[in-house]
């Protein structure tokens, strides 16, 4: 008689390719929930260690502990190992929902409008930017990575020591913790997808 798999390895046995996406589920659900390591470990009641190695796929949770876990992170344990879909994990923004966009301060001219909004998203953040032709006098900077993409226009981005020409397709990507700013080329309207990491 064939035997069946068991629904979870015991905690320290290597994850079985069913269950190589739980680590990441449950980091990105404890993202979401802007929770570190530590209190998601006191809230299942284990080393933050463990918790670590599990994020990482180095272990695979128990039955035991996987249902902790989902109840930390608020969620199923079908969710975390990827068998049901967690509404939440999917957010459309509808192009009616959409502002506008606000003038930042500086440089006036520049109008941005958040794509995602509301609750958290997790590790990252999506605008579209209309650039004034002034790269004003504030130099941008941040933590995590930054990621431009032209959608339409002629952009600049203005580091230090270097400018970087955009077209509509062209994308650019450089560490946030580079001084920067941008700003638009000529008299025609210019539009930009741009994504910021938090990490």
């Amino acid at each position: 008689m064939k035997k069946t798999a068991r629904a979870a390895a015991p905690d320290g046995d290597t994850p079985g390719p069913a269950f190589q996406s739980v680590g990441p589920r449950i980091k990105a659900l404890r993202r979401l929930r802007n929770m570190t390591v530590e209190e998601l470990a006191d809230a299942v009641g284990v080393h933050k260690a463990h918790v670590s190695r599990l994020e990482r796929s180095l272990k695979t949770p128990s039955i035991h502990i996987l249902a902790r876990l989902a109840k930390a992170l608020g969620t199923s344990m079908g969710n975390l190992v990827g068998e049901t879909l967690d509404k939440a994990d999917i957010k459309v923004t509808r192009g009616t929902e959409l502002s506008p966009g606000y003038a930042v301060a500086e440089p006036e001219q520049h109008r941005i409008a958040p794509l995602l909004h509301g609750a958290s998203v997790g590790s990252f953040e999506a605008f579209i930017v209309h650039p004034g032709q002034s790269g004003g006098n504030i130099q941008a900077q941040h933590e995590g990575q930054e990621m431009l993409y032209v959608l339409a226009g002629t952009i600049d981005v203005i580091f230090n020591e270097r400018t970087e020409r955009l077209q509509a397709g062209d994308c650019i990507h450089f560490p946030g913790y580079l001084n920067h700013r941008i700003a638009r080329v000529g008299r025609a309207q210019a539009r930009a997808l741009l994504v910021l990491s938090t990490d």
